[in-house]
């Protein structure tokens, strides 16, 4: 069981490097900057490896080819799972700013509106 967990991480792994790859069209490396630490490929790689060994898991698959498979399948679908998380989040951060400039929009005073005569005297 322990070399099916370690063959499913793997080919998981390799599966969210080429997800990476597919979406960002290269490889980006982490980088560390004095305030922020960008993984780059790292977190792909690591939503790969638990959709692999969670499917291996769950599945037990009972040959080496029918492993193999459910891993590249975990792989792919993991970057998709992800994909729609981050679309959904976004989606939900945006309906969220928007509430929120509605509320201070209404708490702030009404503009004044100016008469003719007092354009006439500026």
């Amino acid at each position: 069981m322990l070399l099916d967990l370690i063959t499913s991480a793997t080919i998981g792994s390799l599966m969210g490097l080429l997800a990476h790859a597919k979406r960002n069209k290269t490889i980006k490396k982490p980088r560390n900057t004095k305030r922020t630490f960008d993984p780059g490929y790292l977190t792909d790689m690591g939503y790969g490896t638990v959709a692999a060994v969670a499917t291996v898991i769950v599945a037990d698959p009972s040959s080496m080819e029918r492993l193999i498979l459910t891993s590249l399948l975990a792989g792919f679908f993991a970057d998709g799972a992800m994909a729609k998380l981050e679309a959904t989040n976004l989606l939900n951060n945006n309906e969220q700013f928007k509430n929120n400039q509605e509320q201070l929009n209404e708490k702030l005073p009404a503009p004044k509106k100016s008469t003719k005569s007092e354009d006439k005297e500026e």
